[in-house]
């Protein structure tokens, strides 16, 4: 996989000028309390070589860092979240800056040929060797390559010496041991066209456009890690192997280890696999990637594209200056983070405004390669209304320089980060593996220190009494001081009349403009606290094997609880209002669209962004929406916070606001959302196959956008009336809380209303959806490049009723995507992405099917769907070998098995628990049923359903080529 994520001293982070770097306390990490007052980092090797020794703050002890003599680094830390797994990940410092001008795209082949053959794994085999050991390609195995480096990942599903082992075998492998074989490198050359053609978008395309405009000197915009068509097809393997052996080496490679293992036992696995592990030849030079010219008059630049967000930004460069991680910068950091988030909150609270140019805003800081910091102020802007959008988002950053901040808004700030890192203390021993190994990762490049979350929170709040708005403003504005000229971009869907300069006139024009003082918002308290006297429990039973509690309370309201230890502090809430979108008709599918935003109409005391304001501080969202059977929604809070949290959606339920400014927002946002809709073959898929295969169905189609734009609240509120005020309620609780503390605060907020209905209406007639019965070819159009096209293949099948049949038709589906992959990919070199799956409806009886899907070339469509029915007639006709059969079965197993500790997983059973208890069966026998399932039963399966009678391919080309 490419990744086109600029680099920052702290973290990857997404492109320039279009979102908002995150803060550098978002990389601050921990471990336990004893740390707080552990001393000055010792002066060791491995402490230089990354480059904590000098700091004065004091590194996670539990992290063991280390450097081998070759200089390869390494870092392990022991962490049992998820239990029984381990994270593997290999950072090389190459990436598509160090390529020459012949070699445009080939750090990222190299990428590519790490899983096709190296000294000790012959081609083709190392995917296979992984998934007999439970991994899938792509889930657990994978790899990135950016600007300036290129990272390898493995995430074990369990912590045995062999899989310890076989992780640390392919890393030694692709770190030195890759063949480059010519006949592999040319097998592969479709693959990557492949995945350069499905890249090839408008957003890609604005990309490149934005890179160039804003680093003109810099090679950036010359060295996207996909590279050039031409290179891709004849670069030969000696190019490769060229870089290869110039920038894979020890010195520039950072090997990471998180998970449930010995670190000591590991550290001596690692030093005897890589202690040898030398140079071939002479090392590459570190690239030449340009300069910013600092000096460069104000510019402007304009990109323009039928599918693109109107949107517009202002960026400024300065030098970047190399300073050390300390406690001093990071209290700097305190200040001038909170002085840019301000900015951002206040455009967030424009974008909410009934007549806003905007639909959202933001402020960002990003470092550049330790070459540049890049100061954005940006906002997304209603279709056609750039010039109110621009002058909106100058002014407001000019607002900030010259008049600060309100202490209500720094207080807001304070509160938001004062909660952030206590989650983070309270969660401090289940934090995931994966987060930090990705951390450690980032921190391979020596500019910041891990420590732990009590360290950062005890320098934070050593901060707060100095943080008031005086000296907020000051470190905003020294943030800013110094800044070249701004730089002016502009997204448009249709052309700008004079370009360039007529958005500098506007930039112009904006600038003349005098700003007054922020107005102090008032300080508002949440108006639903009280909803009556606490419900009475009436029925209380517990399901002891899946430990999950079901409560019953006086006015029918049903309570699921289920706790956990899988992560320290956090609790997922969901709320389930019996309606949804099944009370949508044919005569009218989108009768109840707008409920699915119901959470942005706000509440009849408050607004949305009122909401967000008064739980600043507090880990509680205003989440409410529709699903198909059921109003209502999923939030992650704290114990602490769970009280507000129900609180919250109880109002939802019982006060709904159907604001003006919420309304006006979705009909901002639809426009933009539409227009990319036929841009690329997935979009037009995603638009148009749910009709397709509903038979027509209205509700399964995207309604026009005209019939969403005439939709309005007053509408909405009749239709869902009932539903809100009487219709059944059930609520699932997972994670990290008391079941006394849940049930005090369910009681009180949705036990105290008025009597609900005591079970989900049915609605069977609305139940009814059949799969298409029209099975000729259908072919849409997109306007995307003229080689882009996609294709699917459909088979009917049943719904989910049976688990059996359900469990053996995703091992099943899982066995045609390794032979799609084997054939279109491996073989034939056509395709980046087979993929294979299955959607058994658990909503509409009867109702699912199975799919095969390729993104390929317009000319190739023929031989892929050729290739898919001969993958099916093969699986109708004999069964799957043994090998095959386990190299499916074994990741699929060890995917369900992780599943199961996670919160998010049983979520999914405790949010239905009591109005469907059937389905907690699922939890009990899923995995015996994959496990049980045999070639036969697999052979079966296809025969009843993979027929080629039966198949709907869909196909989706380009308007720009013949049919």
């Amino acid at each position: 996989m490419t990744s086109f994520f600029l680099r920052r001293t702290a973290a990857a982070l997404l492109p320039i000028l279009l979102i908002a770097a995150a803060g550098g306390s978002a990389t601050v990490l921990a471990r336990d309390s004893a740390a707080a007052t552990a001393p000055v980092n010792p002066q060791t090797d491995a402490a230089r070589a990354w480059n904590f020794a000098a700091s004065d703050l004091a590194v996670d002890p539990n992290i063991i860092f280390g450097v081998l003599p070759n200089g390869m680094k390494y870092a392990l830390l022991k962490n049992g979240t998820p239990k029984n797994s381990v994270i593997i990940r290999m950072r090389v410092n190459v990436g598509s800056f160090a390529e020459a001008d012949d070699q445009r795209g080939l750090a990222h082949f190299i990428e590519h040929m790490a899983f096709n053959g190296s000294t000790h794994v012959p081609e083709g085999e190392m995917i296979k060797l992984l998934e007999r050991k439970g991994l899938a390609f792509g889930a657990d195995t994978n790899a990135s390559t950016g600007f300036d480096q290129t990272v390898y990942k493995l995430d074990l599903p369990g912590a045995s010496d062999d899989l310890i082992d076989t992780g640390l075998m392919l890393m030694r492998e692709t770190a030195s041991e890759l063949t480059i074989d010519p006949e592999a490198v040319n097998r592969e050359r479709g693959v990557i066209l492949s995945e350069r053609r499905a890249r090839d978008t408008y957003q890609l395309r604005s990309l490149v456009d934005q890179f160039a405009f804003a680093m003109p000197a810099m090679t950036v915009a010359q060295r996207l890690p996909i590279g050039t068509e031409d290179v891709i097809r004849t670069a030969p393997a000696e190019r490769l192997r060229d870089l290869y052996d110039g920038y894979y080496r020890p010195e520039r490679a950072t090997l990471v280890m998180v998970g449930d293992f010995d670190p000591a036992a590991v550290e001596a696995k690692i030093k005897a696999r890589f202690a040898d592990w030398q140079g071939r030849g002479p090392a590459g030079p570190d690239p030449d990637i340009g300069t910013i010219d600092f000096a460069r008059p104000s510019a402007a630049d304009d990109f323009v594209d039928p599918a693109i967000a109107d949107a517009v930004t202002i960026g400024a460069f300065k030098p970047w200056i190399d300073e050390p991680d300390s406690k001093a910068k990071r209290t700097r950091k305190f200040a001038e983070d909170i002085g840019e988030a301000i900015v951002s909150r206040r455009l967030a609270k424009i974008a909410l405004r009934e007549d806003s140019p905007i639909l959202s805003g933001y402020f960002s800081d990003t470092e550049g390669w330790k070459r540049f910091d890049l100061v954005t102020v940006g906002a997304v802007a209603k279709q056609g209304a750039w010039k109110d959008a621009l002058a909106l988002i100058e002014q407001e950053y000019r607002r900030a320089v010259e008049h600060g901040f309100t202490q209500a808004e720094v207080d807001e700030q304070i509160a938001i980060r004062r909660t952030s890192l206590r989650n983070a203390v309270a969660g401090v021993d289940t934090r995931r593996s994966e987060s930090l190994a990705d951390l450690l990762v980032a921190a391979a490049d020596g500019d910041f220190v891990i420590v732990r979350p009590e360290a950062t929170q005890a320098l934070f709040e050593a901060a707060v009494p100095s943080l008031d708005a005086a000296a907020v403003a000051a470190a905003f504005r020294k943030r800013v001081e110094g800044l070249s000229a701004p730089l002016v971009r502009v997204t448009s869907k249709t052309p700008i009349e004079d370009g360039p300069d007529a958005i500098l006139a506007e930039l112009k024009a904006s600038q003349e403009v005098a700003v007054s003082a922020p107005a102090a918002a008032e300080s508002l308290a949440f108006a639903y606290t009280a909803f009556g006297t606490p419900g009475r429990i009436v029925s209380d039973e517990r399901i002891d094997d899946l430990g999950i509690r079901r409560v019953r309370f006086a006015n029918n309201v049903m309570l699921n609880i289920k706790t956990t230890d899988f992560q320290k502090d956090k609790v997922w809430i969901s709320l389930r209002v019996d309606g949804g979108t099944l009370l949508a008709t044919r005569d009218d599918p989108t009768k109840v669209a707008l409920a699915g935003s119901l959470s942005i109409g706000g509440l009849e005391a408050h607004s949305f962004d009122e909401l967000r304001t008064i739980f600043a501080g507090k880990t509680v969202a205003p989440s409410f929406g529709a699903d198909i059977d059921a109003f209502g929604g999923k939030a992650q809070t704290s114990p602490t916070d769970f009280r507000a949290q129900a609180q919250l959606m109880a109002a939802y339920v019982t006060h709904p606001g159907y604001r003006a400014d919420g309304l006006a927002l979705i009909r901002r946002v639809l426009p933009q959302q539409y227009a990319a809709n036929d841009a690329t073959p997935a979009a037009v898929m995603g638009r148009d196959v749910g009709g397709i295969l509903a038979d027509g169905d209205p509700r399964a189609e995207t309604p026009p956008l005209d019939a969403l734009m005439t939709r309005d609240w007053e509408q909405l509120r009749p239709v869902i009336a009932d539903s809100l005020a009487h219709g059944a309620i059930e609520i699932g609780v997972v994670g990290d809380i008391d079941e006394a503390a849940a049930i005090e605060a369910i009681a009180a907020s949705f036990g105290a209303l008025p009597e609900r209905r005591a079970a989900f209406d049915p609605r069977e007639s609305a139940r009814v959806r059949h799969f298409a019965a029209d099975r000729s070819e259908r072919t849409l159009i997109h306007k995307g490049p003229a080689d882009q096209a996609e294709l699917r293949v459909y088979w009917t099948a049943r719904d989910d009723s049976d688990l059996a049949e359900a469990m053996r038709l995703n091992l099943l589906a899982r066995v045609m995507q390794l032979k799609l992959t084997e054939e279109l990919r491996e073989r034939l070199g056509e395709t980046y992405s087979p993929g294979a799956g299955v959607s058994l409806s658990d909503e509409f009886p009867g109702y699912g099917h199975l799919f095969a899907s390729s993104n390929v070339d317009y000319k190739d469509l023929a031989t892929t769907r050729a290739a898919i029915f001969a993958i099916a007639k093969e699986l109708r006709e004999a069964p799957v070998d043994a090998d095959l059969l386990d190299r499916a079965r074994r990741p699929l197993v060890e995917a369900m098995t992780r599943a199961r500790r996670e919160n998010s997983y049983w979520l999914n059973y405790v949010a239905e628990a009591t109005s469907h208890p059937a389905r907690l069966e699922r939890s009990r026998r899923a995995i015996a049923e994959v496990e049980a399932a045999s070639a036969a039963d697999l052979q079966a399966l296809a025969r009843r359903y993979l027929v080629d009678e039966t198949a709907l391919v869909i196909k989706a080309v380009s308007d720009k080529v013949g049919r």
